[in-house]
């Protein structure tokens, strides 16, 4: 009966993950690249943590744009958004 249900719970567990996983889904081709919408970055900080965010665009140049332009206001000057994809 315990193999049963570690099993159950298994399954259970892994398609809670895969549910998550396309929820979060990235179009990281190169078409999506030129497609308006909320675009995501890997935001790199010299003398800071690391992070992601994500910003709207009509592409992914001018989503970067507003991004860095919100950061800066922000006073994160050390941080630049590294494109990841458009968000799904």
């Amino acid at each position: 009966m315990a193999k049963i249900l570690t099993g159950v719970m298994g399954l259970a567990v892994g398609a809670v993950m895969i549910a998550a996983g396309s929820a979060f889904a990235l179009d990281s081709s190169v078409e999506a690249m030129d497609m308006g919408g909320d675009h995501q970055f890997y935001v790199w900080c010299t003398g800071a943590d690391d992070f992601e965010d994500t910003a709207s665009g009509s592409n992914w140049r001018d989503a970067q744009t507003n991004l860095y332009n919100a950061l800066q206001g922000d006073g994160r000057s050390t941080c630049w958004p590294v494109w990841q994809g458009l968000v799904d």
